[in-house]
Parts: C-alpha cells; structure tokens; sequence
C-alpha cells in the first residue's frame, strides 16, 4: 500500500512540474527518469528494410515518403492513429539532412538509411512537436512513429 501511495505521488508530482509556469529548464523540459513510463525517453530507430548503396549523410538532399502515426503505448505495435501518408498522398517529401527543415527526430533519425530502405523512427516529443505540438494534428507532448522509406538521395 505504502508503494502504491509513493507511486501515486510521484506521478502528481511530475503533472504539477510538468504544468508548473516556473522558466527553469527542468521544469519545462523534464528529464528522461522524470517522464511518465508511456512517454519515450530516446530516439528509437529500426531498419525494416536496409536498402542499398551508401547511407546518406548530413548536407544530402533525401527524397522519401513517409506514414505518420501517434505513439499508442497500449497498441500492440504502439501505432495509434494515423495522422498523414506521403504515400496516400502519392506525393513523395524532400529535404536536407541536417538543416534543421524537418524535426530533429528526422535530422538524426535518418542519416545512414539506404536507397530502398525503409525505417522506423520512434520519436519522443522533444525531438517532434514539443510541448505545444502541432495545431491541426498534433496534440501537445505526442509522442510519434514514422515510418519512412528513402527513395532517392539528390
């Protein structure tokens, strides 16, 4: 019971920091240890499929298509709703790795993918949309799943 109490508090305490107004650093960003256990803590990446040729590398252009999920922690794959697909779109995203032009999950999660090769990236809000997510689709400290293919390297 005295374990259930703790727990209990220390879950409130990390709501209150989290909606404290204080301007310290800690308070606005909280620190992987402080986060809830639903909530990622690091960038994961995994190669569903390697491709081929060398990685591409920061300063090359990437030509891709990518599926947008919300991270579901109770999904068995951890994919909730699906917010955009390049592929649905049948419109293929370019950018340079690097520049700061996507989200830093993207700039770190994609270098070294291979032509043909498909990816997943696990992203963890602070390296998305952040705190205030993005209007339209994102809800604040979402936590995301892409699955990007790398078509091209230009």
């Amino acid at each position: 019971m005295n374990r259930l109490v703790l727990v209990g508090l220390f879950v409130f305490s990390v709501f209150v920091i989290g909606c404290s107004s204080e301007s310290s650093e800690q308070a606005a960003s909280p620190t992987p240890e402080a986060a809830p256990a639903a909530m990622l803590a690091d960038l994961e990446i995994e190669d569903l499929v390697e491709g081929e040729g060398l990685g591409i590398q920061a300063g090359q252009r990437a030509e891709v298509h990518y599926t947008l999920w919300l991270r579901d922690a109770a999904a068995e794959d951890g994919r909730g709703e699906m917010l955009q697909s390049s592929k649905e779109a049948d419109r293929t995203f370019t950018f340079t790795i690097g520049q700061g032009a996507v989200i830093a999950g993207w700039d770190q999660g994609v270098p070294g993918m291979k032509v043909g090769g498909t990816r997943e990236l696990r992203i963890p809000y602070r390296l998305a949309y952040g705190e205030r997510g993005m209007p339209g689709g994102v809800p604040p400290r979402a936590d995301l799943i892409f699955e990007i293919d790398l078509i091209s390297i230009q």
